[in-house]
C-alpha cells in the first residue's frame, strides 16, 4: 500500500511540480518551543467547553456564511488547524474516502478577519504544507499575523468516484475563532 507522502511525491512528479521552498514561508524567526511536531487530529471536548468564556464578535470575518466539518471542533488544533469544508456532503465525503468513518457534517460559523490566501490545494497550499510540516506552516503563518486559510475552489479530495470533493476550505488556527452555527 502506497502512503500518503509516496503519493505526495508521485502527484508532484506526474505534474511537473517544483520541489523549491519558497522564500516568503522562511521559519528562521521560529523558536523551538513554537513548532509542534504532533500531527494527531484534535481532541475532542464536550459542547460547554466549544464556545469562549467572552464572546468573540464573529461581524467582521470574511466568511459570513456557514461552513461545515466532519465532527466537533477541538481545543486544540493540530494537523495546521481547524478544517472545513463549504457544504456538508463534502466533509462527509472526506470523512468515508479518506478516514473509513461515517461523520455527520456539523455547521459552523467562523471569524477570520486576516487569511492567508492560497489558489488551490494541489499545486499552492500542499507544497508548503509539504515542505515545512502543517503545524510549522500554521505558527509561521500565526506569528505573520494570519488568522487562518482559506484555499479557493479546488478538487481537494481527489478520489475520482462519487466521494470526490471540489469546493473551498477554511482552516482556522484559534479555536476561539470557531461557534457552532
Amino acid at each position: 500500500m502506497i502512503n500518503l507522502t509516496e503519493e505526495i511525491l508521485r502527484i508532484k512528479q506526474v505534474m511537473g511540480l517544483s520541489e523549491q521552498f519558497p522564500e516568503e514561508m522562511s521559519m528562521d524567526n521560529l523558536k523551538p518551543q513554537e513548532v509542534s511536531t504532533d500531527d494527531t487530529q484534535t481532541q475532542e471536548v464536550p459542547d460547554s467547553e466549544e464556545q469562549p468564556k467572552e464572546p468573540i464578535d464573529f461581524s467582521n470575518s470574511v466568511v459570513p456564511q456557514i461552513v461545515w466539518r466532519a465532527g466537533r471542533v477541538g481545543s486544540t488544533p493540530k494537523g495546521g488547524g481547524i478544517w472545513f469544508g463549504e457544504n456538508k456532503k463534502d466533509v462527509e465525503n472526506f470523512a468515508w474516502s479518506v478516514r473509513d468513518e461515517r461523520r455527520e457534517g456539523l455547521p459552523y460559523y467562523i471569524n477570520l478577519q486576516n487569511p492567508r490566501y492560497y489558489k488551490n490545494f494541489w499545486n499552492d497550499y500542499l507544497i508548503k504544507a509539504r515542505e515545512a510540516g502543517r503545524d510549522v506552516l500554521m505558527n509561521v503563518l500565526m506569528n505573520a499575523g494570519y488568522d487562518g486559510i482559506i484555499i479557493d475552489t479546488d478538487t481537494w479530495n481527489d478520489t475520482a468516484d462519487e466521494y470526490a470533493v471540489t469546493s473551498k476550505q477554511f482552516i482556522v488556527f484559534d479555536p476561539k475563532n470557531v461557534k457552532p452555527a
